[in-house]
């Protein structure tokens, strides 16, 4: 039984039990067989009847957070891999250079932009590496561009999954869109395999197409 309907039994109880006591006395009275009497609605005393009104309700039970995306972190991320590994990664996070969503995706000169980041999550322990706008001027849609003439370059995800790992290379493309309330999305196609702690030999023909989407929400 759950807490609450105890306590409304309970409730319930001591208002029938004040309620016999109220009418009590000594005097004798006729016997009578209850068992075929009703109690009209009328009869019933407001707080019993409240009482018994609130047992009647379901309470609307509360929605479960996403696992990993408590209240205390400020990123909520969902990562997908598809190719040659395919996975897929929910998790909260934080972030160094974020403390109001708003301000950190509102307009503004050009600036460089660090967007969230997951260390070993899910069942292929997914960890997506820093990816970088090199100048960012406000919400909106930026083709990632790994080798520039002028200024800085922006920076690919660095993806590892499974123990191996895909970053940028010939023919790869990247997409990031920033939202105005600070939540995003990347989207990464043909991203090769590089080498990494478990893999000396990275396979050629190997391709991974990326996708991350988060949304940001301020916090205490």
């Amino acid at each position: 039984m759950k807490k609450s309907t105890l306590v409304l039994l309970i409730l319930l109880s001591a208002l029938l039990a004040a309620g016999v006591a109220c009418g009590g006395g000594t005097a004798d009275t006729p016997s009578t067989d209850t068992s075929t009497i009703a109690v009209a609605p009328a009869d019933v005393p407001a707080e019993i009847a409240l009482v018994a009104e609130a047992l009647e309700v379901e309470a609307e039970p509360a929605k479960p957070a996403t696992p990993g995306c408590e209240d205390y972190l400020r990123f909520c991320v969902t990562a997908v891999t598809t190719g040659t590994v395919p996975a897929e990664a929910t998790t909260g996070t934080n972030h160094y250079q974020v403390s109001d969503c708003t301000a950190w995706a509102a307009p503004g000169a050009a600036r460089i932009v660090e967007l969230p980041f997951i260390t070993a999550v899910g069942d292929k322990q997914m960890t997506v590496a820093l990816t970088r706008i090199s100048a960012y001027t406000g919400p909106g849609s930026y083709d990632l561009t790994a080798v520039v003439t002028n200024g800085m370059p922006d920076v690919f995800p660095t993806i590892e999954v499974d123990g191996r790992a895909f970053s940028n290379g010939e023919g790869s493309t990247a997409v990031v869109t920033l939202a105005a309330d600070g939540s995003g999305s990347v989207q990464a196609s043909n991203l090769v395999e590089i080498a990494s702690l478990l893999v000396s030999n990275p396979d050629p023909d190997a391709r991974l197409d990326f996708s991350m989407s988060w949304t940001c929400k301020d916090i205490e």
